[in-house]
């Protein structure tokens, strides 16, 4: 009986500390990155664009530290996971030949936190045409010219199940936190809509 309850409060325990490092606040990317259809040219994403009112994070944009030009668009399918509302990040314009235009590059999705967006983004080429390594970022729109990245820390709990049997009191959870640096995701300045007070010229 005395085992029996052990292995009771184990399993309670596993179920109250999961949930609590496994919400997500957007879904995650496949492991290698798809192509889409609409962006050939910044012209051709501006077009549609000035077709409908844009979400304050939408737009293009660039980053300043490689010269790539990506779109943020609302995602009209809105994925599998019962998400209201995401869009996606997808490449106008890549430093890297071998990545083609309508790359999606991540996905993004509003927080509770007023300009403030939960997003997965691939973090590295796999050396051919295809982005991979899809990481977890909280992104910030700064002001209407300005949107920072910040690599999120992730979480994972483990539990050594061969500790169960027959040394259950002696059953831990540990919990590792993933460094894994970000290159060149800084963050973007917007090309369009042409902010308010502009930055520095951008030349597509």
């Amino acid at each position: 009986m005395a085992v029996v309850c052990k292995i009771l409060a184990v399993l309670l325990t596993a179920l109250s500390v999961l949930p609590a490092y496994g919400k997500r606040l957007v879904e995650k990317l496949p492991p290698v990155s798809e192509i889409v259809t609409g962006y050939a040219s910044a012209d051709e994403v501006r077009q549609r664009m000035r077709q409908a009112p844009l979400h304050a994070v939408e737009g293009i944009w660039q980053f300043p530290s490689t010269g790539a030009v990506v779109a943020i668009e609302l995602d009209e399918l809105k994925g599998e996971g019962g998400y209201a509302v995401r869009y996606r990040m997808v490449i106008i314009k890549s430093p890297q030949r071998t990545i083609r235009p309508g790359t999606v590059m991540g996905i993004i999705a509003p927080t509770a936190k007023k300009n403030v967006y939960a997003a997965e983004i691939y973090t590295s080429g796999n050396g051919g045409t295809r982005l991979r390594s899809p990481r977890g970022f909280t992104l910030t729109l700064a002001d209407n010219a300005r949107l920072s990245f910040t690599k999120n820390s992730g979480l994972k709990v483990y539990t050594n199940l061969f500790r169960l049997i027959p040394y259950l009191s002696r059953v831990s959870f540990r919990i590792y936190s993933q460094q894994h640096a970000p290159r060149d995701l800084d963050g973007c300045l917007r090309v369009y809509p042409v902010p308010v007070e502009p930055v520095n010229p951008i030349y597509l």
